[in-house]
């Protein structure tokens, strides 16, 4: 057997410049200073955002609809979800307060729903080692969801800026954590 050789050169792979990993870590954490001294704003971008998503979503799914093959049954169906995805994006740009109510629900709904299945999966791992931490993690999703849903409509104007601001926080915590340790590394 003989061996014959990869004619395409391997590059070195680079380390990323810690420089940039760092700069990022400090803006997304100014970014989570910024939101969090200002929930409602920030609440108001996060909406804003969400309705840019879905309004380029939608637009993305009709043009799917249209230039994809397949039978006509399917592209319609293809086209009215485009359809329902571009007006939700378009009816969250226009009335952005009902849509912070909105996305809030979904969002306290969500914390059910997942603080539920991993409180389960916890319960349902009691025999193996960390269970208590999945279970204990669900335990607090699930009050986060029950606090959100209880005190809606007043928690919805400053709830998700206040999530985008620990959000980012965390993200650049992360982001610096790791440029240092690029830099150390």
């Amino acid at each position: 057997m003989t061996h014959h050789p990869d004619p395409t050169p391997q590059r070195p792979r680079r380390r990323p410049d810690w420089r940039w990993t760092l700069a990022l870590g400090l803006l997304l954490i100014l970014g989570g200073i910024v939101a969090l001294l200002n929930p409602f704003a920030a609440s108001l971008t996060a909406v804003a955002i969400a309705a840019v998503v879905f309004m380029l979503a939608g637009v993305l799914q009709l043009w799917i609809a249209f230039n994809g093959g397949g039978e006509a049954g399917g592209r319609v169906a293809l086209g009215l979800l485009g359809l329902l995805i571009l007006a939700f994006g378009v009816s969250l740009m226009a009335n952005p307060l009902a849509g912070l109510l909105s996305l809030t629900l979904l969002v306290g709904l969500f914390f059910v729903g997942t603080g539920l299945v991993r409180l389960w999966i916890g319960l349902s791992l009691r025999t193996r080692p960390g269970w208590g931490w999945l279970a204990g993690s669900g335990a607090v999703s699930l009050a986060l969801g029950l606090m959100i849903l209880v005190f809606l409509p007043e928690a919805a104007p400053g709830l998700l800026g206040l999530f985008l601001g620990v959000d980012l926080l965390t993200s650049g915590a992360g982001a610096t954590a790791l440029a240092l340790h690029l830099r150390h590394g």
